[in-house]
């Protein structure tokens, strides 16, 4: 199976999995029944679901619809959805503080092809820089405008990014 003795255990104390039977010398014996099961809880919880919703998904269906599988999976698509926008907030952000004059100065990335090449890393694509210049030229003008400047960009290259970023942000 592949799992540990301790998790095989908790499944059983959840109700989760139990041995298809047990040898002469109490030792538990899974049938390709158990081994389906495993699957399916370890499925599950590589798609972040926790012990308790599992068991949730296990409980013989009801005709109520917030307590059926596919709801339990919507709900956790919804939580997800959630935190990855949280997180793409606190992408945004970061990479505005690393846009911050006295940050900059300690960070090495002094030209525009290592400051793409560092929000490429941290795994924005064009759009979502599109995103974060529009965000920064409207929260902070002066700053975006400093910040295209101290990345060694020419005046009309700095202008073009931020009338493009004010067009994306209205």
């Amino acid at each position: 199976m592949g799992l540990a003795r301790a998790s095989l255990l908790n499944y059983e104390r959840l109700g989760l999995l139990r041995p298809a039977e047990r040898n002469a010398a109490g030792y538990r014996l899974y049938g390709d029944a158990e081994f389906e099961r495993v699957r399916a809880i370890r499925r599950f919880r590589e798609a972040g679901l926790p012990l308790a919703t599992i068991c949730d998904l296990f409980k013989p269906r009801s005709s109520n619809r917030e307590g059926s599988p596919a709801a339990l999976l919507e709900a956790r698509l919804f939580e997800l959805c959630g935190e990855v926008n949280r997180l793409r907030e606190q992408q945004k952000l970061l990479a505005r503080l690393l846009a911050t004059p006295a940050l900059r100065k300690e960070h090495a990335c002094a030209d525009k092809e290592s400051w793409v090449a560092l929000l490429r890393r941290a795994g924005l694509d064009d759009g979502q820089m599109r995103q974060w210049h529009a965000s920064f030229e409207k929260e902070s003008p002066a700053e975006h405008a400093a910040f295209l400047r101290s990345l060694g960009l020419a005046g009309n290259e700095v202008a073009k990014i931020r009338r493009r970023s004010t067009a994306a942000g209205e």
